[in-house]
């Protein structure tokens, strides 16, 4: 089957297939996460599941509450997750990486010309 480069290498048919079945991963995935907590929807509240159109309400809520650092702490738990890390672990060494990564960027501002 051809490539649709309009899709990001993905045949027509997997696209649609992607786009059927993302609502239903997100809304999984807020549920397992409990999104419905920060959810506005009082049926996700109510059913202590996402019951969202899409999951991304949820999701999204959850995503707004946390501060830069914790967002990017949760992106790295997740990149290391699917690398095979175990679950607690994966969020113990995001903190670390995310602790190293901000020492360094407090390093770099600290030697700025108009610094000392």
């Amino acid at each position: 089957m051809p490539r649709n480069p309009d899709h990001r290498g993905a045949t027509k048919e997997e696209f649609e297939r992607y786009q059927r079945e993302r609502p239903i991963m997100l809304r999984r995935v807020a549920t397992l996460m409990q999104c419905w907590r920060f959810c506005g929807r009082k049926d996700c509240r109510r059913a202590r599941a996402c019951a969202g159109p899409d999951g991304g309400e949820c999701a999204g809520k959850l995503m707004d509450c946390l501060s830069d650092e914790m967002r990017a702490t949760f992106r790295e738990a997740i990149r290391l997750r699917l690398a095979g890390v175990e679950g607690r672990e994966a969020w113990y060494e995001a903190e670390r990486r995310i602790v190293r990564h901000k020492a360094q960027i407090e390093a770099i501002l600290g030697m700025g010309p108009d610094r000392g």
